[in-house]
This record gives structure tokens, sequence and C-alpha cells, in this order.
């Protein structure tokens, strides 16, 4: 019998069937086969917080084809991505299968699709990490339970359809505090003193020397110091006081993980992080480059071995360092989802027979990645101090490049030289020119995609992953615009105000950065097995309905401290509904009452709407069936109308303007 492999994307199939041959029969889940429901909360906050999974759309064909084959073969091996994500859907497809088939599963990762990579993978099968699916679902609860919670009051408080989210509304925001900044910049006006001074040496070039101030910019900040300063500077002669020369090394750049790649692109090619993804994706399909979702800047050894042999060959070996270089995370967020930095899998392949947009990300990832294992580039620096006879003293920089080092294969780094002359310490010099130049400081910048996920990163909010669809969630909302070609983003109205009420009500649960990182350290402990699915879940569900209750102004005990009114022996305790929060008898089903609370915080029960029996529907008739009109207000208008006591199997209605019937 043959065996099942079984990976997330249908473009992967081409390549892993050269690689495994004949006996192996690949499918692929095309992403994720099970979902939680749109519709409803479908959360048991009232045990375990398990989430209710059905079938996703689209996705009854490919189960079943998965089925049907899984069926026919003596081993299925679940092959998707390595991350939190590839190991819930690994757990959805052993789920959906029957249990004599579920027996045969086992999980295998690799980080390239490369026949050394596979084969490897396929000598250490596994068992399904439960840390890694558990923490994949905690992460998807919470959102769920946070925008199906908080939401409704930013519809009752703000604008329908607005929506608050676990790292959405951090993201939000950041941008939205950036453009107060903007708004409430006042700009402050500032002078700077530049001579043009040249030695009296024989040959010698002139040079701009700025003056010295007490401003760590050397600027100054009122413009009759600024002027008293030009005049005395005019009539005062000028001498070589330093002269200091230094050699500095420069560390190449690391190679790229997820956020990098995702920063640099938006930087150099002006891409939207959403289509670095989805470009790195198709590389990492086609089998040419690492697993394109990481948080590592680790390198596999003959990966090393590879790129040194290739420096030594191409640029000869003054840029080989003696051995590997290595670079640790410093960043928050560095949770080793995936155990090695994206880089090509063959670094002798310069991209041919890729798209243009594939060819141009993977020199990116190549150059970097090449670049990062070369020897640092060497800068030669000088400093010239010269001091006036009018007491000022004015400064001069220069820089040089000894030797280029990485930046011969990395060149989106600016490297230009300022050659200063050649002068001793006692030199006299010669003013040429003095000029007086006004500046204004600037507001902060505003935060384009690029930046925003480095932010992001920073603060330890969220996980490189999932930037691209957060910051896609926060433009589709309406939240934030791009402003320019260049993807300069900026608040809008409505984005300000849902920010500016989440702060007032959640400043200290997801408006607050630490908060929510510390949410993502959480989840990383549950991935490791040291905290439970429910202590994660649980802990911040309470948290978040204390939260929740106080923004609707409750001051009562919720939950089993109020008796049933109706069975007089259950108490009543608050849900979760499709619609939102509700509150019935913990007697359920044997009391079915359903409560509401006012904002006085008392319980009661909504009024059952009476039944005029004085017409009957007259569809309802026709079909010789009872039913009668009963009286409802518009949503939406300010009026009445009847409507079928059958709805919604009968949707019958008429007017408020029926004969004989007078409204109340």
């Amino acid at each position: 019998m043959a065996k099942m492999f079984i990976v997330e994307s249908p473009n992967k199939i081409q390549k892993l069937r050269k690689i495994l041959g004949p006996d192996y029969v690949l499918a692929a889940s095309v992403g994720h086969i099970r979902s939680i429901p749109q519709r409803g909360l479908n959360v048991d906050v009232n045990g375990d917080f398990e989430p209710k999974f059905e079938i996703s759309k689209g996705k009854k064909d490919v189960v079943s084809n998965i089925k049907k084959i899984a069926a026919q073969c003596e081993e299925i091996i679940l092959a998707t991505d390595l991350d939190r994500e590839g190991e819930a859907i690994s757990q959805h497809i052993h789920d959906i299968l029957p249990k004599k088939d579920q027996e045969k599963c086992c999980r295998v990762t690799f980080t390239e699709i490369t026949k050394k990579a596979v084969m490897d993978a396929l000598s250490k099968k596994r068992e399904i990490n439960k840390g890694l699916v558990d923490a994949q679902k905690a992460r998807q609860v919470l959102d769920r339970l946070i925008g199906y919670t908080i939401s409704p009051l930013l519809w009752q408080k703000v604008a329908s359809k607005t929506s608050a989210g676990r790292v959405q509304s951090i993201a939000l925001k950041i941008v939205a505090e950036r453009e107060k900044e903007i708004s409430a910049f006042k700009p402050t006006d500032f002078w700077y003193i530049d001579a043009d001074l040249e030695s009296k040496s024989e040959n010698s070039k002139s040079f701009l020397a700025r003056v010295v101030t007490k401003d760590r910019d050397n600027r100054y900040l009122d413009e009759k110091l600024t002027d008293a300063a030009h005049n005395s500077l005019k009539s005062s002669s000028f001498k070589v006081k330093s002269v200091e020369k230094k050699q500095k090394s420069v560390k190449p750049f690391p190679p790229f993980d997820t956020s990098s790649l995702q920063t640099t692109a938006s930087s150099i090619m002006n891409w939207p992080v959403k289509k670095t993804s989805q470009v790195a994706q198709r590389i990492f399909e086609s089998g040419n480059c690492t697993y394109i979702r990481t948080d590592s800047f680790s390198s596999a050894p003959e990966a090393l071995e590879s790129v040194r042999g290739i420096i030594k060959e191409d640029m000869g070996g003054d840029y080989l360092p003696g051995k590997p270089n290595f670079y640790s995370k410093k960043a928050k967020s560095a949770s080793q989802e995936a155990h090695e930095c994206i880089r090509p899998t063959d670094c002798s392949y310069l991209g041919e027979g890729l798209g243009p947009d594939e060819k141009r990300l993977y020199e990116l990832i190549r150059d970097r990645f090449i670049a990062s294992q070369m020897k640092p580039m060497v800068v030669n620096t000088v400093t010239y101090i010269v001091e006036s006879s009018s007491g000022h003293d004015l400064i001069a920089k220069g820089k040089s490049i000894k030797f280029d080092g990485w930046s011969k294969v990395w060149t989106h780094t600016s490297t230009k030289d300022k050659i200063l002359p050649n002068v001793k310490e006692g030199d006299p010099l010669t003013l040429n020119g003095l000029e007086k130049t006004k500046g204004s400081t600037k507001p902060p910048p505003r935060y384009n995609e690029g930046s925003l996920v480095k932010k992001m990163e920073e603060e330890g909010v969220g996980r490189p992953s999932t930037y691209p669809t957060i910051i896609e969630n926060i433009q589709n909302r309406g939240y934030v615009k791009k402003l320019d070609k260049k993807g300069t983003m900026g608040a809008t109205e409505l984005g300000l105000k849902v920010s500016d009420y989440l702060i007032e009500k959640f400043n200290d649960f997801i408006m607050d950065v630490k908060y929510t990182a510390s949410l993502e350290d959480d989840l990383d402990i549950l991935e490791d097995g040291k905290k439970t699915y429910l202590e994660v879940v649980g802990g911040t569900y309470k948290m978040m309905m204390e939260k929740v209750n106080e923004a609707k102004g409750l001051n009562v005990e919720i939950t089993g401290s109020t008796k049933c009114t109706v069975c007089g022996e259950g108490t009543i305790i608050e849900k979760m509904g499709r619609f939102g929060q509700f509150f019935s008898c913990d007697k359920y089903p044997d009391c079915k009452s359903i409560f509401y609370l006012s904002d006085e915080g008392k319980f009661y029960q909504k009024e059952k709407k009476e039944i005029d029996k004085g017409r009957e529907c007259p569809e309802c008739k026709k079909k010789k069936k009872k039913g009668f009109l009963i009286k409802r207000k518009n949503r939406k208008k300010d009026s009445y109308f009847y409507g079928c006591s059958n709805f919604p199997k009968c949707k019958h209605t008429e007017s408020d303007s029926i004969d004989g019937f007078e409204l109340n």
C-alpha cells in the first residue's frame, strides 16, 4: 500500500512528487480545513472554553478527498507547515479522520523543500505537538472572545460595524497616538552656523566646519545668540585645535527573519507587507528558499558551509571570516516558532525562471544571506576640532571606506565617502565664508507598513506571521488610510474615535501594550507546556468580563448571586450566545428563563409580545395554518408595521395603516 503525504499548499506537490517518488500519494489541505463558525461566539465560556469547529466554507470536497485517500493508505504523513498554524491544521486533519485512520497518522516538518530536508524529516517522524496546537487554539479563541464581547460596546458608543481585536486595537493605537502627536506638534525654529575654511598649506582644499553649541545637534535655539556668534566669527582667526583619526568596524546585518524581510521590502521596494508575504510564500513553495514564517536568525551548518564556499570563490578569501557569523535575536518576540532564517536553499541559484516579483525578492534574500556571512566593512573616520579667536569651537567630520566587506554584496546601505583635506594640529585656517542656516523642528514621522511592523515587534505584540492580516484589517475597516504613494499611514476620524473609546475603557487591558505583549508570552509558555489552555484563556476571559462590566457601568456581582425569580431554585448566571451576552437560570434546561440587566444593575425579564387575535395572517390562512398579526417596531425607521406571529416561517408583513386597527 502507498503512503499518504499531506501538505498545506497544492503548489508544493509538483516539487515534492519528484523528491518522494511513486510510493507516496500527495494531497493538499489548501490551508485550514476547519474553523470556528463566523456567526455567533461558538466558544463554551461556561465550561472548558473549547471552541466549536465546522468544516470551512468550500472545503467539503478537500476533506472528502483526504478521507478517501487516507482509507487506502498504510501511513498518513502530516507534513503541514512547521509553525503553530501548521500544527493546528495537522490536528484538524487527524480529527476529521475515522479512528482506524487516525492511528496511521504521524507528523513531519521541514524548513525547505529539498530532497535532503524532506528525507531527513521522514527519518524523524513524531506525534502532533499538543503545546503548539493549544497555543494556536488559544490565540484563535482569545481573538474571538475579545472581538465578540467588546465590539458590541463600540457599536453602541462609536459607530456600527466597528470592531475591537486583541492585537488589531494595539496597532490602531500606535497609529492613532502618532497622529495625535503630529496634530499637537508645534515647530521650533533653530539655526546653524557653518564656516567654509581652508588650510594655508599648498594645494589644500576647503572644508565646512559647524559651530559647536550646547545643543547635542549643534543648533542655536535663539536667533539673537546666533547673530551675535555670527558677527563675532566674521572677524575671527581660526586654527586646527585637534585631529582625531579612528578606524571602526561595521558588522553586517543578520539574515532575514519574517519581520525584517517585511520591513526591508517596504523600505527598499515600497511593498505592502501582504505582498511581501505572498511573494515569499511562492518562492518557498517553489523550493528556492527556506520557510518564510520564522523569527530566527539561525542557519543550518550545511547552508553556512555552502555560502562560505561561494564567498571565497566569487569574492576571494579577504571577504571570508575565519569562522561563520552567528546572530542572536534581541526582540521580545523571539519565540523561535521556526528554527531557521529565511535564506536560499541553494546560493548558487541566481533566480533564473522566477517571475519578476519573485526574482526581485529572491535576490534580496540571497544578497542579505551572503552578506551576513562576510567580513565587516572597515571605515576610516577623521574629526577636526577648530578653535576661533572669538572663543567658539567648530567641528568637521569625514569618513572613507578602507574595506568594503559585506557592502560589496549588500548595496542597499549608503556608504558614501566624505573626504576632508589633510591638516595638522595647529595649522592656521582661512575663512572663505560664513553661513547662517535656519531650520524648524519636524513632527515625528507617520508610520508606513514597514515601520509599523518594526514597532509592533519591538513592543512584542502579535507575531510576524499575523502582521499582514492585522495591517490589512485596520485599513479595510476604515480606521487607517494611506496618504501617499510611499504608503504613509494616517488614522482617520473613525479610527481616532475607536482608539479613544478603547483607551478610555480598556487602557489596562487590550489597549495596554505591556499586557498584550504578556499575552503573547503566555502563548509561548503554553506552547512549552508550562501553562494549560484553560489557565491562559479562562484567566483572560475573567479579566475581560470585569473590564466589560466596568465599561457598561455595572457594579453588581453577576454570577451566582441572584435567585431566579421564575423557578425560585436556580441562580442567574452570565452566558454568551450568538448575539452576545445574556443571563439565564443555571437550572437550564429545567428552567429556560432569560433575563436582562438594567442600567441600575437589576435583572428583569423581557415582556412577551401579546398576539392580537383580532386578525389572522392572510398568508397563513391560505395555507390553512394559524397565524396572527403582531405589531412590531421598524428597526431603521421610527415607525411600526404588522408581521406574522409565525415569523420567520411566514414573512408576511403589512403597514401600520390597516383598516380596523389602531396604533396605541
